[in-house]
Formats: structure tokens, sequence, C-alpha cells
């Protein structure tokens, strides 16, 4: 937990690197809800789920996990509202890209971070972002509430429900990294199946 009095203590360099380390580290923790929701709904193994989510950015987790809700979830009211949260944690994902590739250091003007933000088009632009140790709070404050709303509507939406109706289609309706995680699935099925010790029934000698 930021306490400010004790922030206020410390190096204004020192003091930047742990503010942004603490914003990154709760951005951390969002993403692993992301991809236990990924998880539970392509029904995978520890393994197997590692692999898929670790090559996916969080922009792709979020839109196919939208897709999948859209479209697997009947209760439209909760998918609406999954929906709603699952973009403001898009824009939570674009803030902390920014943040994560941005050279620092403590700010001249506040109590908190400057970035030494660039933006190339057809030219250079600099922008200023300068936040102070109240808005860190405030902003760390929001991913953890967006977190924690997804979480527990995550729970209502019974994302097993939406697993066992994507279990039933013959083809998965998305490519790439989903696509792979619904084979891997399969595939962790059949290996169940074939670990099984067959049955012998009474008729057989």
């Amino acid at each position: 937990m930021l306490i400010k009095s004790k922030l206020l203590l410390l190096d204004p360099d020192e003091r930047a690197f742990l503010l942004v380390g603490a914003y990154i580290g709760h951005f951390a923790l969002l993403e692993l809800g992301i991809n236990n929701a990924l998880k539970t709904v392509l029904k995978l193994d520890v393994a197997a789920s590692l692999i898929v989510t670790r090559n996916m950015t969080f922009d792709e987790k979020i839109k196919n996990l939208r897709a999948l809700v859209k479209a697997f979830v009947r209760n439209k009211e909760e998918a609406n509202r999954f929906d709603e949260l699952a973009k403001e944690a898009r824009k939570i994902g674009e803030l902390r890209n920014v943040i994560a590739h941005t050279p620092f250091h403590g700010s001249p003007i506040t109590d908190g971070v400057s970035f030494f933000v660039t933006k190339a088009s057809s030219t250079l632009e600099l922008e200023d972002l300068d936040w102070s140790i109240d808005q860190f709070v405030e902003q760390i404050d929001h991913v953890r509430q967006i977190d924690n709303r997804l979480r527990e509507l995550e729970k209502t939406m019974s994302l097993q429900r939406v697993a066992e109706a994507l279990s039933k289609r013959e083809a998965p309706p998305f490519g790439g990294l989903l696509a792979l995680g619904a084979a891997i699935s399969a595939s962790q099925t059949d290996n169940e199946l074939d670990d099984q010790p067959p049955q012998i029934s009474e008729g057989d000698d």
C-alpha cells in the first residue's frame, strides 16, 4: 500500500521508481485475472494456459474474451456490463504501455514522476505527462477497481458455461492462438481418455 508520508521521505528518483513499479505491479494482477478467465473458457491446464496467454498481447486477450462472452453468455445485461469493463481494461492497457516504455525521472514540478513521452508521425511531438503521488494512487485504485469488478462479474456469468458451449462447436469461431488453445484443450481431453483403463464388461473373458 502506498503511504504518501513515507513516499515523501524518499529521494525523488527512488520515489519515481517505486511509484512506477507499483502501477506496473497492479496492472500485472489485472492481466492475471484476464489470463485466468481465458484459461477457464478454453478449459486449459496451467501449462497450456501459459503457452496460449504468454504469446498474446493484452489487447488480443481483451478482444478475444469480449468476443467469446458476446457469443456465448445468454444474459445480455451481464455480457454488456462485462464488455464495458473490458473496454475500460483495454484503455488501462494502453496507458500501461506508455508508462512501461517511456523514460522517466523524479518530477521537478510535482512530488511524483515526470515522463518523457514522444509521438512520431509526420513530425516528432513531445507530450507532457507528469503524475503526482495522488494521481498515481488514483490511477492504481482505478486499476484495482476494474480488476475486482471483472473478477466478480466473471463469477456470476459462470465462464464454465461458456467453456461448455465452446466445446460443443465443431470449429472455434476464431483463429490464431485461441484456436490453438481450443486444439490444446481438445488434445488434453483426448489424452485424459487415453489414460483411462479400458472398461471390461461382464461378458468379456
